[in-house]
C-alpha cells in the first residue's frame, strides 16, 4: 500500500535533520501505512468514546495522536468498535508504521487539514458509528490522545466544538481519574 505525504502540511518536520532522516525513511519504505489483518503488538490502551457521523447537520470525527516514545519504529493500530459490540470484530482498523520520537493522527474518517493533518485512515472510513477504540501497538512506549471533532457543513467547513475522550489502560480501570 502506498503512502502519499503532504510536505507542506502542519505535521511536517521543518528541521534539516529531520526532514532528511524522514525523507530516507520514506524512500525506504519503513514507515507509512501497512495492511493487516488484526492487531499488531497488544491491545494497550481503550479509547472510552468514538463517534463518527457525516449524516446530520451535526457531523464528527474521532482522532487518536499517538507518539511513538520506543527507540525502534512501532507498528500501531487503531482498531474502532460500534458501542454494543465486542472486541472480535471491529468496524474499521487503521495502521502505521511510527519512526521513534514521531506523531502519527489516526481518524475514524478525513477532517480538513485547517483542523488536524490525518495520517492513517480506516478503509472504508466511518460515517455512522459511535462506539470505543482500542490502540494496538508491537511496542508499549506510546503515548496517545484522543478527541472527537464536531463540525457542520458538506465539507467540515465549520468547527463547532472539540471534547476529549478518555483514554485508559487496556483491561484496567481509570481508577477515578
Amino acid at each position: 500500500m502506498a503512502t502519499t505525504f503532504n510536505k507542506k502540511a502542519a505535521n511536517w518536520p521543518q528541521d534539516p535533520r529531520s526532514v532528511a532522516r524522514l525523507e530516507r525513511r520514506i524512500e525506504l519504505g519503513e514507515i507509512g501505512e501497512f495492511p493487516t489483518g488484526g492487531l499488531v503488538g497488544g491491545p494497550r490502551y481503550l479509547v472510552t468514546y468514538m463517534h463518527s457521523e457525516t449524516g446530520g447537520k451535526i457531523r464528527s470525527a474521532t482522532i487518536v495522536s499517538i507518539t511513538n516514545q520506543s527507540r525502534f519504529d512501532n507498528k500501531v493500530s487503531v482498531s474502532f468498535f460500534k458501542g454494543f459490540t465486542d472486541d472480535s470484530a471491529p468496524v474499521g482498523v487503521a495502521t502505521f508504521v511510527i519512526p521513534p520520537q514521531f506523531t502519527v493522527d489516526f481518524g475514524s474518517r478525513n477532517l480538513p487539514t485547517e483542523l488536524v493533518v490525518v495520517n492513517a485512515l480506516p478503509n472504508p472510513e466511518l460515517t455512522f458509528d459511535e462506539g470505543r477504540a482500542v490502540v494496538s501497538s508491537e511496542f508499549p512506549e506510546i503515548g496517545l490522545s484522543a478527541r472527537v471533532y464536531y463540525t457542520s457543513g458538506d465539507q467540515d467547513e465549520q468547527l463547532l466544538s472539540i471534547t476529549d475522550s478518555g483514554v485508559v489502560v487496556y483491561g484496567e480501570g481509570n481508577h477515578g481519574d
